[in-house]
């Protein structure tokens, strides 16, 4: 029986600026300093675990300039961003900020603008400090631990930000340094795979094709069984076959069993071997056979059973 639990989840969220264009600054009772320096802080989500231990980088791009009422002016790499950011106001959508920040990172990649700056995310969180004054375009690669991959809405922020603008209360005094702004993470399993490798040491030709069953369960740091298939391995002659089992979920503990060696052939190393399976790479194990002197003719198939959608559906693999 196949059995692979997704466990991934996946929150999507729509890219949103902190700051909407104030509308003929009747919001903040002060004139920005555009001179003055900024600092922008940018976190993992509390609820992140895995993603809070994975260390990475998280990018900032200065996408436009900003005067001291809070109107923005694209720079010259992103002045294709002019036309929507002339149009902004206190009613601007969350929609059309995503697709702003969405044609800023077209720009970045299809130019390959360097950045402004880059964060350094450790245990959860990095600032970015001494940043100009500006609209600014938060960008991480994808990301991946020992166990998910994740991606990462990108979106614009202000710096300076403001509290009123961005919530609907508090001060409306605009704030330079530690502007605190949250991740957007999506998470996927990542996966690996397994090759089991089988060493036939004799054969004898008079007893047919003899076929060498292993039963493979993979458990997660909880216990869980996360993957359970059979794989099987067909000589025609002495020396090395191997068989390689895709899909396994990463950081799983696997353990490989050789259930089924056939009459005339007997397991000479352990029929028991344990690994662990680590995001895009392959594990191996290894099993010794020998022939055992005894004429017993046998061979056989693996019971292979996949999910349709609907129920389980047995397959035989040959």
């Amino acid at each position: 029986m196949h059995l692979k639990l997704k466990r991934g989840i996946c929150v999507l969220m729509a890219a949103f600026m902190l700051l909407s264009k104030p509308c003929d600054n009747i919001f903040a009772q002060n004139d920005i300093d555009v001179d003055k320096k900024c600092s922008i802080t940018i976190d993992v989500p509390d609820s992140w675990d895995d993603l809070k231990s994975t260390g990475f980088e998280a990018k900032l791009y200065k996408v436009a300039s900003i005067d001291k009422s809070g109107s923005f002016k694209a720079i010259d790499d992103f002045n294709k961003l002019d036309e929507g950011l002339s149009g902004l106001s206190d009613k601007t959508t969350a929609e059309a900020w995503a697709d702003m920040a969405a044609s800023a990172v077209e720009i970045v990649q299809k130019d390959e603008i360097t950045a402004s700056d880059s964060v350094e995310i450790q245990n959860g969180t990095g600032t970015s400090k001494e940043l100009e004054t500006g609209l600014y375009l938060v960008y991480v690669d994808t990301v991946s631990s020992k166990t998910y991959g994740y991606d990462f809405t990108p979106y614009l922020v202000s710096a300076p930000n403001n509290e009123f603008i961005s919530s609907g209360s508090g001060s409306d005094t605009w704030v330079y340094d530690n502007i605190e702004v949250d991740l957007k993470p999506s998470q996927h399993e990542l996966t690996g795979d397994l090759e089991i490798h089988k060493t036939l040491a004799s054969y004898n030709t008079k007893l047919g094709n003899p076929i060498f069953v292993f039963d493979v369960e993979a458990v997660d740091s909880t216990g869980e069984v996360v993957f359970s298939d059979a794989a099987s391995i067909e000589f025609t002659s002495g020396g090395i076959n191997s068989v390689v089992i895709k899909g396994i979920p990463a950081g799983a503990d696997v353990t490989v069993t050789e259930v089924y060696a056939g009459g005339s052939y007997e397991v000479t190393s352990s029929d028991t071997v344990k690994t662990k399976i680590i995001a895009g790479e392959k594990a191996d194990v290894n099993f010794t056979n020998d022939y055992s002197n005894r004429l017993i003719y046998g061979t056989g198939v693996v019971n292979h059973f996949e999910y349709d959608g609907t129920g389980w559906k047995w397959v035989e693999v040959e």
